[in-house]
């Protein structure tokens, strides 16, 4: 996911830039996800899942939000 960002930053439609607010909501649902497995004391491979899961999901919905809420078209 790192490389990712940093060739979106690099990029020159800068989409990383102008959604730094998502990049941010993300890795706090995966940061939290951690500290939660860690504290439950799951195996390694469990955490992996959950963190996955969680990413997963994230960007799934936030690639159906893109989609559902648009701007009215121009007449």
């Amino acid at each position: 996911m790192g490389l990712l960002i940093v060739i979106d930053w690099i990029s020159e439609t800068g989409g990383a830039r102008s959604n730094l607010v998502l990049w941010i909501m993300l890795a706090a649902a995966v940061g939290l996800t951690f500290w939660e497995c860690r504290e439950r004391g799951y195996r390694l491979t469990v955490m992996l899942w959950w963190i996955s899961f969680v990413a997963i999901t994230h960007v799934v919905g936030y690639i159906v939000l893109r989609f559902l809420v648009r701007p009215p078209r121009e007449a």
